[in-house]
Parts: C-alpha cells; structure tokens; sequence
C-alpha cells in the first residue's frame, strides 16, 4: 500500500512488451492482477498502461510507480509476482523478457539530486544574511571595535560576518527556501519567496532607520 507519509522522490520502473494480437487480452487480465497485487506492498502508487498497434500486434509500454527503490525492487523480486508472471506464460503464451531498464534508474537518481541553485538566489540569501548581521555588529561594536584604526575595524567586524554569515545564516536560510532554491515550488512561489526577501529587508531598514548614528 502506498505510503503517504514518504516524500522522498517516486521510482518509475518502465516494460517495453511487444505482443502478438491474440495475447493483447491476457496481457491486459495480467497487468489488472499485477496492479491488484501491488497495492498490498508498501509504496505502492500505481501503474500506467499505453498500447498502441504495431505489426498485426502491439506494442506495450506499463510503468509501475513506487515511492522510493527499495520498495520498487521488493516488488520486482517478489514471489506473487513470480507466480502470475509463470501463470501468464502457461495461460496465454507470454514470454516475460527480463530486460535491465537503464533509463528508469537514472530518472530516479536525476530526481533524487539536487538542482544547483542559481547564483542570483544565492546572493538574494547572503544579501539577505549580509545586511543585518553588519548593522547589528556595528552597532554592538561601537564601544569596542569602533574605537580601533579603521583598517583593523574592518578587518575584524568583517571576520565576525563572514563566520556568521557562511557559518550559520546562510544554511539556515538555504534550508528555508530550498525549495525556491532548487525551482520546486511553482510559479507562484518562485516570485513569492524574492518578495518576501525584499519585505523583511525593507522591514529591517524601517527598524534600523530608528536606531542612533555613528558618533
């Protein structure tokens, strides 16, 4: 049975069969009871079936969805599985050719890497970081780090931003609008999650614009 709570990216397994005109029938019965027994296993999502005429017979092409591999391939190598693959073959001839299907591999792994994020949305978040952080660093470090020869001011309030920055803020962020990052939330939030970046840089700017100068 499908498990709803997974959510880690499905597995697609694709069967290429081509089939005389009169096994059409039986292949068809053989996919409904491969279906029904399916839904009993753990990630199951269902099948698709497609069969179009080809040479006097057809040539059929069924996907079978899985929420993850290792669920997939327990249901490759299952014994009931087995057992309508023999019957199917005494009933209606049909010779099941065990064929390693590449592609259906290296769609599952292409799913389950990370898109790069463009540098512009990388730089959205560090500016994002950024700007606080150095207001807030500089204003805490009036008494103390303002009081140094600017050369070495700089080179240490600098220091304690970048850390902050690469260290903590910016993976924080990244975790938070990963989704934006790897273009997986839509149209919609791909212009939501920019407009909320510049809504709590301006709403920083409203808060800071209140707090006293440099002396």
């Amino acid at each position: 049975m499908a498990d709803p709570g997974r959510t880690q990216d499905p597995f697609v397994y694709t069967f290429h069969n081509q089939l005389h005109a009169d096994q059409i029938a039986g292949f068809r019965e053989l996919q409904r009871r491969f279906d029904l027994a399916a839904r009993e296993f753990e990630g199951y999502q269902g099948q698709e079936l497609v069969c179009e005429p080809c040479d006097g017979g057809a040539a059929c092409v069924a996907r079978i969805r899985f929420a993850s591999l290792e669920q997939g391939l327990a249901w490759l190598d299952s014994r009931i599985r087995r057992q309508l693959l023999n019957e199917a073959e005494a009933g209606f001839g049909y010779r099941y050719r065990s064929e390693f299907d590449r592609l259906s591999f290296d769609r599952w792994l292409a799913a389950r890497v990370a898109r790069p994020a463009p540098v512009w949305k990388v730089n959205l978040l560090v500016w994002l970081a950024l700007y606080p952080l150095v207001v807030v660093v500089s204003a805490l470090g009036r008494s103390s780090l303002g009081r140094l020869p600017l050369p070495l001011n700089v080179l240490l309030s600098t220091a304690i931003t970048v850390a902050l920055t690469g260290w903590w803020l910016v993976p924080w962020l990244s975790l938070l609008y990963r989704p934006w990052l790897e273009g997986r939330c839509g149209v919609r939030g791909q212009l939501l999650a920019p407009a909320s970046i510049l809504a709590a840089q301006l709403l920083a700017l409203a808060l800071f614009s209140g707090w006293p100068g440099p002396r």
